[in-house]
């Protein structure tokens, strides 16, 4: 076994720890980004609220970094159907709900 081939088995293993690890970590980072926006916008009186709340939104959604149909999002290795790496025929492209 080559070093650049047991590198790649060494990393794919360490995708797939770090993604158990993300998975379990979730649900207490959501409840970690709860609680300092709720410090946040007692500290500030109230006065940043909505940007706060933009904020926190942003950041869930990367913490559960699901799509609308529920599945994980894919890397840029995997290209669904609607991203082949060429233009796209007008009214071909995804739709948005």
């Amino acid at each position: 076994m080559s070093f650049l081939d047991r590198a790649k088995e060494l990393a794919n293993q360490a995708k797939g720890k770090a993604e158990e690890l993300a998975e379990k970590a979730g649900p207490s980072a959501a409840k970690g980004l709860d609680a300092a926006k709720s410090s946040l916008d007692k500290a500030t009186g109230g006065k940043y609220h909505d940007k706060i709340e933009t904020v926190s939104h942003k950041v869930e959604g990367m913490i559960k970094r699901d799509h609308h149909d529920g599945q994980p999002p894919k890397g840029p290795e995997d290209k669904g159907p609607e991203d082949k790496g060429g233009p796209t025929e007008p009214g071909t492209g995804p739709k948005t709900p």
